[in-house]
């Protein structure tokens, strides 16, 4: 996997294999620092013509309500134009988080032909992205 995005909390890299961009995502990311990371996944959707994305959130914290709203409103639709179309969530310790990343996707699972599912490791939610593409 090559790294091609970094900040405090989150990390972004290609995963060729799975043909997908793989977060893994730290601490309480918020505000400026959050969106800046969906800003860059936005770009590299695009640059490496990926439509899922495995999204590690078993060390995030909870998302606050204004940039669960910035997500839904904001993000989204964005990256919906861009092809994005799965997501594999590696779920968080943090019950807080769950219910946040729960918040957003069913807002958004009932608009599009967009799929989540959630799993409890790393290696059942790349197989399932391995196994849709």
């Amino acid at each position: 996997m090559e790294l091609v995005f970094q900040n405090q909390h989150c990390a972004i890299f290609f995963d060729p294999v799975t043909r997908c961009l793989h977060q893994t995502w730290t601490g309480f990311a918020t505000g400026e620092l959050l969106r800046e990371a969906h800003e860059a996944t936005l770009v590299l959707l695009s640059r490496h013509g990926v439509q899922q994305v495995l999204a590690d959130t078993r060390e995030m914290r909870t998302i606050l309500r204004t940039d669960q709203q910035w997500i839904t409103d904001n993000f989204f639709p964005r990256a919906l134009a861009r092809g994005y179309r799965r997501v594999a969530i590696v779920i968080s310790a943090d019950m807080f988080n769950q219910l946040s990343v729960r918040a957003i996707l069913d807002l958004v699972l009932g608009q599009s032909l967009f799929t989540a599912e959630y799993f409890g490791n790393l290696e059942t939610a790349r197989e399932w992205l391995i196994q849709e593409t």
